[in-house]
């Protein structure tokens, strides 16, 4: 198997103009790459670098001779998370996609071993060899919504943190001028509002079907599932932060999301997701959908017998969580169901 990748890949012309990387990505592992030359197994946190360096030298090298160079080109698998994308984006390198079947339909084809560094270098070779590369960019819907949500967790962070010393400033100092507080207050308020708006109006081309979607994504999104507290900001959140589209397996989603045991206890799963499940957990609680609030209500007693002698806001955690799972195994299965 290697010595067939190393015949085709002695055969192939090495690119002058322009640097390609070949990224085997992974939710749990760290990225494998390989630009025809060497293979590295690194962190995003290092590739990033590299990458910004490389675009760096290049421009460097370009402001001193009129002879054209170009940023380094990254090749992905199409469903590989939005974070990736932008990150690259932003330290100057160019993004293209690469089918998802691709990889697979060689491997299967040429008989070769499923192995992170074999893919990596299938990736290359196969964008080498003339496969459909499709060109991701800033202004394309789901990069920009993933920038503009991000923005939109910024500026409510912002809020809180200043809604929360306007507390302690009236504590402190008692009938004071509250009015800087206020302003700062009300403009990130809006700011939050307006991010809000454009989301909306991103979000709807998206969850149609829009081209958009199709430059990153094999398919296209769909409308959320009939959850009782589950509104488009939850639902965007959700789709940009922990796509149920991109996991092979339940098991792999709950992990990621923070929903079972064994990564509560390694600290390896993604803060934001486990969140966001638990405001919808608390959405659905306040909203009484007919589903899962008598699932909540179950929990709860369960937590009660389970905790008995522990205090109230504890249990109620407890059955939060659990049926936060649940709210994740439903969505996960919905997705998954229809094309997405």
């Amino acid at each position: 198997m290697e010595s067939h990748l190393s015949r085709t890949f002695s055969h192939l012309p090495q690119p002058e103009a322009r640097q390609m990387i070949a990224v085997d990505w992974s939710h749990t592992k760290e990225l494998t790459t390989y630009d025809g030359h060497k293979l590295r197994v690194e962190d995003k946190k290092a590739l990033l670098k590299r990458l910004a360096k490389s675009s760096g030298e290049e421009s460097i090298a370009n402001s001193k001779s009129r002879m054209r160079t170009h940023s380094p080109t990254v090749i992905l698998e199409q469903g590989c998370p939005l974070s990736l994308i932008y990150d690259i984006l932003q330290s100057g390198a160019e993004v293209k996609v690469i089918s998802n079947r691709s990889t697979q339909d060689y491997r299967v084809e040429h008989n070769i071993e499923k192995t992170d560094e074999n893919d990596a270098k299938i990736i290359w070779q196969l964008a080498n060899k003339g496969a459909h590369l499709t060109p991701v960019s800033l202004s394309d819907g789901q990069v920009m919504m993933y920038s503009l949500y991000h923005q939109y967790c910024h500026y409510q962070k912002a809020r809180v943190a200043m809604m929360n010393q306007k507390k302690a400033h009236l504590r402190q100092y008692g009938d004071a001028d509250m009015l800087p507080y206020d302003i700062a207050i009300d403009s990130l308020k809006a700011k939050e509002q307006g991010l809000l708006k454009q989301l909306g109006k991103l979000n709807k081309p998206l969850v149609s079907g829009g081209e958009s979607t199709k430059r990153i994504e094999s398919t296209s999104n769909l409308q959320p599932p009939d959850i009782k507290g589950l509104g488009e900001r939850l639902w965007i959140g959700i789709v940009i932060t922990a796509n149920p589209k991109d996991f092979k397996c339940l098991s792999a989603y709950l992990r990621f999301c923070g929903l079972t045991g064994d990564v509560i206890e390694s600290n390896k799963y993604n803060r934001h997701a486990k969140m966001l499940y638990h405001l919808l957990a608390e959405e659905i609680v306040k909203q009484k959908d007919s589903k899962f609030r008598p699932l909540y209500d179950k929990f709860k007693a369960d937590m009660a017998v389970k905790y008995e002698g522990e205090k109230k806001f504890r249990i109620n955690n407890a059955a939060l969580n659990r049926t936060a799972t649940f709210l994740a195994k439903e969505i996960y299965r919905y997705c998954n169901m229809k094309p997405m």
